[in-house]
């Protein structure tokens, strides 16, 4: 089974990161929480963070802004520029070991707080674009192992340090979100073999295979399945309904994804208005209909597609009464609601409700 749950020189190469991140038409990007993250971890590891941000290019200032995306290229720098400073090769391996895993924002909070291992994997999979765009987490499912691939490199050329810190950090979140210390049966990494790969075997403890053609761990597969030390059933709700307006907000190009957040914000609410949405992006209701249909929508399907969205979440995961959800979102009365559930679902509302019961028990 698988789910598709990632000198002069220096000098040169900044110069490219910077047109390149002016002059293209889409830039792959990450959070900007995890350069805070990164930029702390490499002053606790005694390095000038400062002078690698300025050499990454990065605005310091911004990197506070959780909202703002930092570059694939320049995070891609960043981790050169810190080997070079390091002076040691193995410089991302031996963080990768030893940082605290932390959840970065709500889809890492909503992931952390998944019932086991498996539903970790499936969140991972579909929200990583919070983190990072273009980044892929797949997990494949054997006789008896199960291998996890990752990349986080934006579809640019894998960077050794980057590859190797990501690669493990992943490896070391499941772990300890999990509670379990899962036993590597085997890691392989898409570069080539280094000359000394003495770090490598001290902290993987496995089979380790180089020049593969995507980056991997793999573990018994019967761990994928444990309850996990930090699972929390209302907090994972709680985290799902903002991680998905973070996911609906970076999904789409244009003006669809901010009026979809816009939407979204706004649920669960009696009346949704096309002119409040448009005043709020200063537009007149007129253009943002006219940019929709461009986009291939319209308003009333936005709506309606995202109080979708909401109701089944408030259906699956609240005790919500079907009567309130209806009134919440609006509907004047339960046989309109019912109508649009079906419509939907082709259920009502209450087989809805015990099918995902029985699939989460």
């Amino acid at each position: 089974m698988s789910i598709e749950v990632c000198g002069s020189l220096f000098c040169s190469q900044k110069i490219i990161i910077a047109m390149n991140d002016k002059n293209s038409e889409f830039t792959p990007k990450s959070t900007a929480v995890i350069t805070r993250f990164l930029y702390r971890m490499f002053s606790n590891a005694g390095l000038d963070a400062d002078e690698i941000l300025e050499r990454s290019d990065i605005d310091s200032s911004l990197i506070q802004d959780s909202e703002y995306r930092v570059s694939h290229q320049k995070l891609l720098y960043m981790w050169k520029v810190a080997a070079e400073l390091s002076g040691d090769p193995d410089f991302s391996l031996n963080l990768a070991a030893e940082v605290p895993v932390a959840a970065f924002n709500a889809a890492g909070y909503f992931a952390m707080t998944s019932k086991n291992i498996r539903e970790m994997l499936v969140v991972l999979h579909k929200y990583i674009m919070v983190f990072s765009d273009k980044g892929h987490v797949k997990t494949t499912e054997g006789d008896y192992l199960a291998k996890v691939s990752v990349d986080l490199s934006g579809g640019g050329h894998p960077v050794r340090q980057h590859t190797d810190f990501w690669l493990v950090y992943f490896y070391r979140l499941l772990g300890v979100s999990s509670g379990w210390n899962l036993p590597l049966t085997q890691v392989g990494f898409s570069h080539s073999r280094p000359d000394d790969v003495t770090v490598y075997e001290a902290i993987l403890k496995c089979e380790i295979k180089f020049d593969q053609d995507e980056n991997y761990f793999s573990f018994p597969k019967i761990y994928l399945d444990y309850q996990s030390i930090s699972s929390d059933p209302s907090l994972h709700v709680v985290h799902e309904m903002q991680a998905v307006k973070q996911l609906h907000a970076l999904t789409e190009n244009g003006i669809l994804n901010k009026v979809k957040k816009l939407v979204f914000e706004s649920l669960p609410s009696r009346e949704i208005e096309l002119k409040m949405v448009a005043e709020s992006l200063n537009l007149t209701p007129r253009t943002v209909q006219r940019n929709l249909s461009s986009e291939g929508t319209t308003f009333k399907k936005l709506v309606d597609e995202m109080r979708k969205d909401h109701t089944l979440a408030e259906i699956r995961d609240t005790d919500f009464s079907v009567s309130e959800i209806a009134f919440r979102l609006g509907y004047k009365d339960l046989s309109s609601f019912y109508r649009a559930f079906k419509r939907w679902t082709g259920t009502t509302p209450i087989i809805y409700r015990e099918q995902s019961l029985k699939r989460g028990s």
